[in-house]
């Protein structure tokens, strides 16, 4: 492998601070970023370099290692400049098959040879640093390999579930009905799928959040019988998974429409019926319209007062077999258009009437 030097990657000095470290690497990965400078090999190999020198030049422990290993190396670079000298003298040594200079006396020679031999040790030692240099930059390639096959191998993430209120009617919830509902699903976001850029952009679909919000319309059946609060499941139609992971699941939750003139309460239901004062006084029958909307018919028993309640048995909702009771409320209510007649006949009504409802 190539013996790099990191600080002439990152464009600092060998005695650069942190913080002098940092501002180079952001302006070389914002200036060499293939989403930025394009995406050829030559920048993603440029790219991976940089990274690769701030990976070990941000690490004080790291950092150490490389200075003194490179410290080493470069001791080793010099004592080989010694050996041979100028390149006229490392020329004449290599024509002269290493047993010194062509033209030199026997002498000479020998001292020659003597320093050939300890020029032998450096240039060993020198060859032994550049060892320690390629197994440190081994060490940070093969450290570097194992993180990418990590980030290859992502964890399954399982899609979280959705809670949708639906609202019905009662007749809907007796019936049956279906319905077509929002759903607000997180997906991972389709350019970045999710990651950060490292110099600290932001995506231009999901603006950083690495996640999207998207509106589905489903269409769903709510079987008859369905009460307040019940839970429909609905598999796969949750938000994504990540990675593999399966889809979450959609529940719905079914809200019956309240409302001053019809409730529930568990599997009954209230119903306020209005009746005429005739009606309230008089009696007889009144038709109500049931759960499912058909068309009941009721006695009113003569004398009956405003808020007196009627039960009829088993018109209520049903769930596993049991059925509600339908309970009717009364409320005695005078219509607003009065003719002339039935305003003559209530003066005569109030003529003949002895009763005082005020007095204790």
């Amino acid at each position: 492998m190539e013996n790099k030097d990191y600080y002439k990657v990152l464009e600092v000095s060998q005695t650069a601070s942190f913080v002098e470290i940092k501002m180079a690497y952001r302006k070389l990965v914002h200036k060499f970023h293939p989403d930025v400078a394009g995406n050829t090999p030559d920048i993603i190999n440029r790219f991976k370099e940089i990274a690769e020198a701030y990976e070990i030049l941000s690490s004080p422990e790291k950092r150490k290692r490389y200075d003194e290993i490179r410290k080493l190396y470069e001791y080793g670079q010099a004592k080989q400049s010694d050996f041979y000298g100028t390149p006229e003298k490392k020329s004449n040594y290599k024509a002269s098959g290493g047993a010194g200079y062509k033209n030199g006396t026997t002498q000479r020679r020998e001292n020659t040879f003597a320093r050939m031999h300890e020029k032998v040790k450096d240039t060993h030692k020198k060859n032994v640093f550049a060892d320690s240099l390629e197994a440190f930059f081994k060490n940070v390639g093969n450290s570097r390999d194992a993180n990418t096959q990590k980030k290859q191998t992502k964890q399954k993430i399982d899609g979280k579930d959705i809670t949708v209120d639906v609202e019905i009617t009662l007749q809907e919830a007796t019936n049956g009905v279906e319905k077509t509902v929002n759903i607000l699903h997180i997906e991972s976001c389709q350019k970045c799928r999710g990651k950060k850029f490292i110099n600290g952009a932001k995506c231009s679909e999901c603006g950083g959040t690495g996640e999207k919000s998207i509106y589905k319309k489903l269409k769903v059946k709510i079987p008859a019988g369905v009460h307040h609060n019940s839970k429909i499941r609905i598999e796969n139609e949750g938000n994504a998974g990540f990675n593999g992971g399966k889809n979450g699941t959609l529940y719905l939750i079914v809200k019956l429409k309240q409302d001053d003139n019809c409730k529930t309460d568990g599997l009954n239901v209230i119903q306020t019926v209005p009746i005429e004062p005739f009606e309230a006084v008089l009696g007889g029958f009144i038709t109500v319209n049931g759960v499912s909307n058909e068309k009941i018919q009721m006695k009113i028993m003569p004398n009956t007062t405003s808020g007196q309640k009627y039960r009829i048995s088993g018109q209520g909702l049903s769930k596993n077999g049991e059925k509600g009771d339908l309970i009717v409320v009364v409320k005695i209510d005078i219509p607003k258009n009065l003719s002339n007649a039935e305003i003559a006949l209530y003066k005569q009504l109030a003529q003949l009437s002895k009763n005082n409802l005020r007095e204790k």
